[in-house]
């Protein structure tokens, strides 16, 4: 952050006079692996429990989600405020290291509908770059369940000039709520549960 204030980076990304220095911090924070901030704030968006039962309304958010949501709020603004040559279109890659529904269930077929349409909750990362799904913080090249989803992103936002990586993993974020629908659903995995390396 100090080189963004030394060297002026900031006003060398034709971002307007309002877009602050605070709004890119934001946006760098998050995509740091240590701390990994977006892993709490993610767990506090998705968690069964952000909501609390039988509060009264206004009252009813887990103490996690309150925590979370100054930095919440601050974020998606920082987006949201990015000049149109922020916008992404075009194809992403997300690597996670899990199967739907479940491992012991996996059925990507039945869980992923063609023509459904899936919502994210919470903030999102993708990247522009296939090669970097086999970096061990995306699907790795170890054994175990991992699902890769390829995007064809009409509205997200490119986050490189702002990421902690840089241009190295094509960086793109997409705020909470965006939807796709289903195209395609691959199943390329035979066992889930499967913890012996193919490597010879």
């Amino acid at each position: 952050m100090e080189l963004w204030i030394d060297e002026g980076r900031l006003g060398s990304l034709g971002l307007p006079p309002d877009y602050t220095l605070d709004f890119a911090i934001a946006i760098y924070v998050y995509t740091l692996e240590d701390p990994a901030v977006y892993r709490v704030v993610n767990a506090a968006m998705f968690a069964a429990s952000r909501r609390v039962q039988g509060a009264a309304p206004g009252e009813d958010l887990s103490p996690e989600l309150i925590a979370c949501a100054p930095y919440i709020k601050f974020l998606d603004t920082a987006l949201s405020r990015l000049p149109e040559s922020f916008i992404f279109q075009g194809r992403v890659q997300r690597g996670v290291k899990w199967v739907y529904p479940s491992p012991d269930q996996h059925d990507p077929e039945v869980y992923f509908r063609v023509g459904a349409v899936v919502h994210w909750y919470e903030f999102k990362s993708s990247s522009t770059k296939r090669e970097v799904m086999s970096r061990p913080h995306f699907c790795g090249h170890e054994p175990g369940p991992r699902t890769i989803f390829v995007i064809e992103a009409v509205h997200a936002y490119d986050i490189r000039a702002f990421s902690f990586y840089g241009d190295s993993e094509g960086e793109v974020a997409f705020r909470p709520l965006a939807r796709q629908r289903v195209r395609t659903v691959v199943t390329g995995i035979l066992d889930p549960h499967e913890r012996n390396s193919l490597e010879r």
